[in-house]
């Protein structure tokens, strides 16, 4: 992930692209080893010379690992017997066509990754009282090099003040979100999050804030600067299933993603919303209206 250092191989739990992954690999096999080639790749995956166009295929999309060669891959990667479990599944994701395969692929891929987010404790939930705490902690985690209030104010959207800066770093610094460097601040962790069991009562507010700002910003940026969806439709109670693990997947992939960005210039925030508009079935309702096992409905007297 990120620059690929010499001595150290990449992760390949840090990833959901197996291709990303196998793109990273080649890189730092060459680094560690200049004979490093494709055919040296596929003698090592057992695979005959005239299969050394093989690896490029894959890793610009144009070939797919079948089970046979997701073996021989996982040899030639010298994967442990974790990772070459990881490794097949995760190929699996990847080429997964249909939304009901990708997810169940994803599923099983939660069980080998653990998060890399920062979990937020109790102290720490008034990082969410005010929307600019975290574009400002953003903002360290692209610029370690300014400390200035007001210089880091004039690169804010929407608009705040230098005092508040200051009251954000402050209270960052407080919560242990960043650290002072030689000539600014730095994050102490690239994500964070809250347990599932408070999520409700610490972030509410804090997603409220953020639905009200974008609508208010939707106007005030130029179309090219900004992305706005909406789309309404009927589902069954497994499609909606499908789809709220469909978006969790999304946003796992997303992350990704931003993980191995480089050059980052900006800041931006993205809030998705699944609500209904129609009303419910309510269960315990239904459940009262029907007679007891072994009765029938009284009629009038």
């Amino acid at each position: 992930m990120g620059a690929i250092e010499k001595d150290k191989p990449p992760r390949l739990l840090q990833y959901l692209d197996y291709r990303a992954f196998l793109a990273d690999y080649c890189e730092w096999r060459r680094l560690a080893d200049p004979g490093f080639s494709q055919r040296v790749f596929a003698k090592e995956a057992d695979l005959p010379a005239s299969s050394s166009s093989l690896l490029p295929a894959v890793l610009k999309g144009r070939r797919n690992l079948s089970q046979n060669l997701r073996v021989k891959f996982s040899k030639a990667l010298k994967l442990a017997e974790r990772d070459a479990n990881y490794f097949d599944v995760l190929v699996q994701f990847n080429q997964a066509k249909g939304m009901s395969e990708k997810n169940f692929f994803f599923t099983q891929l939660s069980k080998f990754r653990t998060s890399r987010a920062h979990v937020l404790n109790e102290t720490q939930f008034e990082f969410f009282s005010k929307w600019y705490y975290s574009a400002i902690r953003s903002f360290f985690s692209m610029e370690t090099g300014e400390r200035n209030p007001v210089a880091i104010a004039a690169r804010l959207f929407p608009e705040v003040t230098p005092a508040q800066v200051e009251d954000a770093i402050r209270l960052l610094l407080s919560l242990e979100l960043i650290k002072k460097t030689a000539n600014g601040y730095a994050v102490t962790e690239k994500h964070i999050s809250t347990p599932k069991d408070v999520q409700a009562r610490t972030a509410r507010e804090h997603m409220l804030e953020l639905t009200r700002m974008s609508m208010e910003i939707l106007d005030k940026t130029p179309a090219a600067l900004r992305q706005y969806n909406a789309l309404m439709f009927t589902v069954s109670p497994q499609g909606f299933e499908t789809v709220k693990e469909r978006i969790r997947s999304f946003l796992e992939e997303l992350r990704e993603i931003l993980d191995r960005d480089q050059d980052e210039d900006r800041i931006y925030s993205l809030t998705l919303q699944l609500f209904p508009n129609s009303r419910l079935p309510d269960p315990a309702a239904d459940a009262a209206k029907k007679p007891a096992p072994g009765t029938k409905g009284r009629g009038k007297a």
